[in-house]
């Protein structure tokens, strides 16, 4: 009847064969072992067994397969390694076989174990993996169509509960599911987590000096039109458009910790040039993200946390690929959020993909109504100062820089402003107290408490200049910390150490 049914079956590695072909240098730089708990195969005939370059099956059905890959990189490869790199699947392929035709593959609770024997500690694994492919066809004429997915005609592909360590061992990427629909060209991930491996207090005991800790964790992760074949054939993630759809983002740091100097070329536009794969994503589409940025300030022994609530908006030109640099050197992001959890603002972060070394960018910030209750947790804990009283009525500034310096000016309209310096309080840990002498020179001397004053805008420019240990987001924040004091009148050295 042209069946084959196979249970409880292994395909396992010939240790002395493995060892013989390494000592003749022949040994392959992936070694797979397979198990099978049944496979079922519908429509193999007489010619399928005796033909080794051609094979047309009805369908194949496989229950819980563990795939195991162990992966090294052999010096003795190298050159056909390069070679291969400048050869689509199909070529790979048919030296060995001219035709494959499968009408139907269906695999059911599948493990896939990739094991990097350069890194043992390394594994990704592939939990509950479920795939269905009908119409597979590998032969000449597929080669190069673009409507298949793997050479099928139609296949969806999923896989549940993944997690992986990064390379540092300091984070877990985990994500809840991922399903990849080839017809509609989409890839679609649930419960996408960046987590830290350990709670706060146990992440920096494990540093030696300041270092930002990061955890995102976003519901819903979509690709929309991937280009399959190079993300096959070539190791690249080509999408026109994605979607990011609700969760959180949030960094923070202890700057109590001792320094040490920042590389000049993480801003965001370097990291992705330095990525280790190609990417380009025409437009990135973000809608209900809630980002955090928290600081530990040792000279007010206390946190200050910014909130931006609700952040929509949208990514153009995500790309580390030179003809698409060439094409669009400019990555830019436009969107808006609630400061605080209930002031308007838009923001637009401009960076140039063709000046990455030298890390060029502009920044542009408008804000609504701002009152004194609401920018106090900030200004306490990070700036050493309390505003009494005083009201924001508009902010609008534009920032350009690069990695030594950055410039600007910021249009601030304010009126009765009265600000308090502040000191930590030596007696009670975490608490701040009111520098008398100061604030009352501060506000006699310095303070401009309102703006414009009659028909005159303050709206100063300045400079800052960028030192070793300040990464992008700390020489935004200190860069807009600048023009503030500057508008308002207190002396930047008062306040920022």
């Amino acid at each position: 009847s042209s069946k084959l049914d196979i249970s409880n079956a292994s395909i396992r590695i010939d240790t002395a064969a493995m060892l013989h072909l390494d000592s003749l240098k022949l040994l392959p730089d992936d070694i797979f072992t397979f198990h099978f708990s049944t496979v079922h195969v519908d429509g193999i005939g007489i010619d399928d067994l005796l033909s080794k370059d051609r094979i047309e099956i009805k369908g194949i059905n496989i229950t819980n397969p563990v795939i195991n890959v162990f992966h090294a990189k052999r010096l003795y490869n190298a050159d056909e390694r390069k070679s291969n790199d400048t050869l689509s699947l199909y070529q790979k392929l048919k030296g060995q076989m001219k035709k494959i035709a499968i009408g139907k593959i269906n695999i059911i609770n599948g493990t896939f174990i990739n094991h990097d024997m350069a890194k043992k500690s390394k594994d990704t694994k592939f939990n509950d993996v479920s795939i269905l492919i009908n119409d597979l066809l590998i032969d000449s004429t597929t080669e190069h169509d673009r409507s298949r997915f793997l050479f099928a005609k139609h296949a969806t592909l999923r896989t549940k509960n993944y997690s992986i360590p990064t390379s540092d061992n300091m984070y877990f990427f985990k994500a809840g599911d991922i399903s990849i629909s080839a017809d509609q060209h989409t890839v679609t991930a649930l419960d996408v987590e960046l987590k830290p491996r350990y709670n706060r207090q146990e992440f920096e005991n494990k540093l030696s000096f300041k270092k930002d800790m990061y955890h995102f964790a976003f519901k819903k992760v979509i690709l929309n039109d991937v280009d399959w074949m190079a993300m096959i054939n070539n190791e690249k993630l080509v999408s026109k458009r994605a979607e990011i759809s609700g969760g959180s983002f949030s960094d923070f740091i202890d700057r109590s910790k001792p320094r040490t100097p920042s590389k000049m070329n993480n801003f965001p536009s370097q990291l992705l040039l330095r990525m280790p794969f190609k990417v380009s994503v025409n437009r990135l589409d973000v809608h209900d993200v809630n980002v955090i940025y928290e600081e530990h300030n040792p000279l007010s022994d206390q946190n200050g946390i910014a909130y931006f609530d609700n952040v929509n908006g949208t990514v153009n030109h995500i790309s580390n690929m030179p003809a698409e640099i060439k094409l669009h050197p400019v990555m830019d992001f436009s969107g808006t959020a609630l400061f605080m959890h209930h002031v308007p603002m838009t923001t637009k972060f401009s960076f140039d993909l063709s000046k990455y070394r030298t890390g060029n960018f502009s920044v542009d910030i408008t804000m609504d109504t701002l009152d004194n209750t609401t920018i106090n947790k900030v200004s306490e804990p990070l700036g050493l100062f309390t505003v009494k009283t005083g009201q924001m009525q508009h902010a609008k500034g534009h920032l350009e820089g690069n990695n030594f310096r950055t410039s600007g000016n910021i249009n601030m309209q304010y009126n009765n402003l009265h600000i308090t310096p502040l000191k930590k309080d030596k007696e009670e840990k975490g608490k701040l107290k009111k520098k008398t002498v100061t604030s009352l020179f501060a506000n006699i001397l310095f303070v401009k408490n309102e703006n414009p004053k009659g028909n005159e805008l303050r709206q100063p420019n300045f400079t800052v200049e960028r030192d070793q240990f300040t990464t992008f987001f700390n020489l935004i924040w200190k860069t807009v910390l600048t023009g503030i004091l500057k508008t308002i009148g207190i002396p930047v050295k008062f306040v920022i150490k």
